[in-house]
């Protein structure tokens, strides 16, 4: 098996993600570089595998939006979406395509910042950092509760931070919320799960390939937020519980979401539903 990847993308910025699977991609198998593969959908990245010198369309939809582009879906012979409906697509071509954090840079620091979660020198109690940008609803009405409640320390708000100040601080919580951005998955939580900090989040409506499960990965609160601040004051109470899913979630990083792992959910997806055709 060969793959043939278009040499430039639909939208340029793609590649501070993708490339993150390309490179992966050549660790197991050669990867050409092309002009000839054309990218016409937008949020999608469209690549060949060549296998016994036959061809076959793989598509990466990468957009943020829950909606997959029928014409690629029907061009193509597997069709990995990243914000995968958790109502499906009724289309067995289209699979979860998992999710990745916001280019190679998180990996630059990720061993740095997992010592300093594993100190348990907790700085904050509650983080939540947010621009107002994406979701903007959603994320004021939950700043504005967290903030406006006196029962345990808040740090964040709706002023950003340069990104390595961002991932100590949340390096230094003892509980990091996760709010939708233009879609369902963001990056801050695949930052969140890599360092391996306590995750409560506003119910996903997509999936990753393999499921976060509430209470073992993640604790999701309601989505009318009636429950996020007794949450937070319960796991704030519970250390024990706390730290276990902050555990378990790191652990589901390392073993579905880490670079080489997701290079490896890739693989044998094109081997078993490409491949054998």
């Amino acid at each position: 098996m060969a793959f043939r990847w278009p040499a430039k993308y639909e939208w340029d910025e793609a590649s501070d993600w993708v490339e993150l699977l390309r490179f992966g991609f050549t660790r197991y198998l050669p990867v050409e570089t092309v002009d000839d593969i054309p990218q016409p959908y937008k949020g999608t990245v469209v690549f060949e595998a060549v296998f016994d010198g036959s061809s076959h369309r793989i598509a990466i939809g990468y957009s943020d939006y829950l909606a997959i582009d029928e014409d690629c879906a029907d061009s193509c012979d597997l069709y990995f979406k990243m914000q995968f409906d958790k109502r499906g697509y009724g289309r067995s071509n289209v699979i979860p395509g998992g999710y990745v954090p916001d280019g190679k840079r998180l990996y630059f620091y990720l061993k740095r910042l997992r010592k300093l979660k594993d100190k348990r020198d907790y700085r904050y109690d509650v983080n939540a950092r947010f621009s107002l940008n994406y979701a903007p609803e959603i994320r004021r009405k939950a700043i504005d509760l967290l903030s406006g409640q006196e029962r345990f320390g808040f740090e964040g708000g709706l002023k950003t931070l340069p990104y390595i100040d961002f991932l100590k601080e949340a390096a230094r919580s003892k509980i990091c919320v996760d709010l939708p951005g233009l879609g369902p998955l963001c990056f801050r939580l695949m930052n969140y799960l890599a360092i391996g900090t306590f995750v409560i989040a506003y119910p996903h409506k997509s999936v990753l390939h393999v499921p976060l499960k509430d209470r073992e990965h993640i604790v999701y609160c309601k989505e009318d937020f009636s429950d996020l601040v007794d949450l937070c004051e319960y796991y704030l109470d519970h250390n024990d519980e706390r730290e276990r899913i902050a555990s378990n979630a790191r652990t589901f990083f390392d073993l579905n979401l880490h670079k080489d792992n997701l290079v490896r959910y890739y693989l044998s997806a094109i081997l078993k539903n490409v491949g054998s055709s």
